[in-house]
């Protein structure tokens, strides 16, 4: 699929959200123009039906576009979060993103969030494979690093800071979703080894740390998906630095 037929579905899943799935309305929402050609292929193609006036994406249709949306916002999050972006720049950003993002990199971005339900501006991020599998977590034992137990072992699930500067730090630290990590102590500061590192954290930043401790009942604390990342480490290899 070319990537203006993408752009179609994109905005008519968009325009559907608010109950106004015309023509009309898909073409304002649509960033790229189209024809009533395009329309007319897009429907021989099975991806979308037309009703008086309105649009409708079929199934196959709404499975492109909601991949599209999924990605587009992730995106954004992302953006928002780690470079603090204005709206118009992480847009901009994001409608190329959401071409090329592969759903394992779209999961690995949404995890490391904390599986966000809404993007920046307030608009719902259609859930992943990571979400439905993180939902089912939840009623096991997902807590903050906070919480452990000193001698405790526990796999990190997402990182949830409340500062975005937080975030680029931990992952610099190579402290994301599926390390392993154990706490050494948690007074007066809490001290972890991982990956034959030892790291010292401060509280506010070991509640940003959400993990599923580790013991051989708890089945919640295999990764948090069934894809596999290649984890940024550490670009300078401190040795017990604090943050």
């Amino acid at each position: 699929m070319n990537q203006k037929d993408e752009e179609i579905l994109e905005a008519l899943w968009v325009v559907s959200e608010s109950g106004d799935p015309t023509t009309e309305a898909v073409k304002s929402r649509c960033p790229t123009e189209f024809s009533e050609d395009d329309l007319s292929r897009l429907e021989d193609e099975g991806r979308l039906v037309r009703n008086g006036g309105k649009l409708f994406l079929t199934q196959e249709g709404k499975h492109k576009a909601r991949t599209l949306v999924r990605c587009h916002r992730l995106a954004e999050a992302l953006l928002y979060a780690v470079f603090d972006m204005d709206m118009e720049k992480r847009d901009a950003i994001a409608c190329q993103v959401e071409h090329t993002l592969v759903p394992e990199l779209a999961d690995g971005i949404c995890t490391l969030l904390g599986h966000p339900a809404e993007c920046p501006d307030g608009k719902p991020i259609p859930p992943g494979v990571c979400c439905v599998t993180y939902q089912q977590m939840v009623g096991c034992q997902v807590i903050p690093l906070s919480e452990l137990k000193s001698g405790d072992s526990a796999r990190i699930l997402f990182v949830k800071p409340k500062h975005r500067d937080r975030l680029c730090q931990l992952t610099a630290f190579g402290l994301t979703p599926g390390v392993v990590l154990k706490l050494l102590q948690h007074s007066p500061a809490y001290c972890i080894r991982y990956e034959g590192t030892e790291l010292t954290l401060d509280h506010l930043v070991a509640q940003d740390l959400f993990v599923c401790p580790i013991d051989a009942n708890n089945h919640a604390a295999l990764p948090p998906n069934p894809h596999r990342y290649r984890r940024r480490h550490g670009l300078f290899g401190w040795w017990k630095q604090k943050i």
